[in-house]
């Protein structure tokens, strides 16, 4: 059987389209080899989902969307069908959560499995559920952030009108300003040589100075010296006066044990001492006898006569 080349170009281009059709589901995470089991989920709404997207447990791809279908009799809902991979085995209480997929708005349904002896059968409907998407997280908080810019814009047009006349006082007082610096300018400018004399003459000071405080250093070091050896001479004389002073009382108490002078005699001899101790007995016995008879040594006459008494 030979056949034409238009029917070769048709069967060619038939199998590229089967080809690119599995390729690009597969790509997508669709397997039409790997088994599959059907359930369902009845949603209010899906906020665009689609046929193919994807099935999700903890982020990976399990399976698919595999059509989507209106219940008029039923208030309009949407009845959705999912091909999960055979292999995974939904316990009873699974939920399919609605949610987004990205930033971009596109959606995927979430599969949170529940751990149940009892598993879901093909055919079985899964418990629904939506996510709040992110077009209803800035519905519900766009009005209070609306609410909070109106006031902004209203307390800075009141802001602007208060503050309206201050215009022409900034603009003077940049002018001013401007007046000001070209004062100073002006000023520098006339002065530039002055302040370079006084700029090469503080220099020069500086200089001075360091040459100066070179010079010092070696006379402080030479002060330092003197201090030193006049604190040592001073220390040394107060030493010598000192052993001079302790030679002489040695001399002195020298001279002293060896009876020789008046202090030595007193201290070497008792006669001093026994004559001393007789004096005394001698004058106690004169103060009993000068006690008992006072009228021997003491006597009072006014006609002149004696007391017998005193005659013996």
């Amino acid at each position: 059987m030979k056949l034409s080349g238009e029917t070769k170009v048709g069967l060619l281009a038939l199998i590229a389209s089967v080809i690119l059709y599995v390729g690009f589901n597969y790509l997508k995470g669709i397997d039409f080899f790997d088994p599959t089991t059907s359930y369902y989920v009845v949603y209010d709404r899906i906020d665009g989902l689609t046929v193919s997207n994807q099935v999700q447990i903890n982020g990976m791809s399990v399976g698919r969307v595999s059509d989507i279908r209106i219940l008029q009799e039923r208030n309009n809902q949407l009845l959705v069908t999912i091909d999960v991979q055979n292999h995974i085995q939904l316990g009873k209480g699974t939920i399919a959560q609605l949610s987004d997929n990205g930033l971009l708005g596109g959606k995927k349904i979430d599969l949170i499995v529940a751990n149940t002896a009892e598993k879901h059968q093909e055919g079985d409907t899964l418990i629904a559920r939506r996510e709040g998407g992110i077009s209803e997280i800035l519905t519900e908080k766009a009005p209070p952030v609306l609410k909070g810019l109106d006031s902004a814009f209203a307390n800075l047009n009141r802001i602007l009108k208060e503050y309206q006349g201050l215009s022409s006082q900034v603009r003077r007082l940049l002018s001013q300003s401007a007046d000001a610096a070209e004062q100073v300018n002006g000023m520098v400018a006339d002065n530039r040589q002055r302040i370079q004399q006084i700029t090469a003459k503080t220099e020069q000071l500086i200089t001075q100075l360091g040459e100066t405080e070179q010079s010092i250093k070696p006379l402080m070091q030479k002060l330092n010296t003197f201090a030193d050896s006049l604190n040592a001479m001073q220390l040394a004389a107060a030493v010598n006066n000192t052993s001079e002073s302790i030679k002489k009382l040695q001399q002195v108490l020298k001279t002293i044990e060896q009876g020789q002078g008046t202090l030595g005699k007193l201290v070497a001899t008792d006669s001093l001492h026994a004559n001393l101790n007789r004096t005394l007995v001698h004058l106690d016995s004169l103060f009993i006898d000068l006690k008992a008879r006072p009228k021997r040594y003491v006597h009072f006459s006014i006609f002149g006569k004696k007391d017998p008494a005193t005659r013996k």
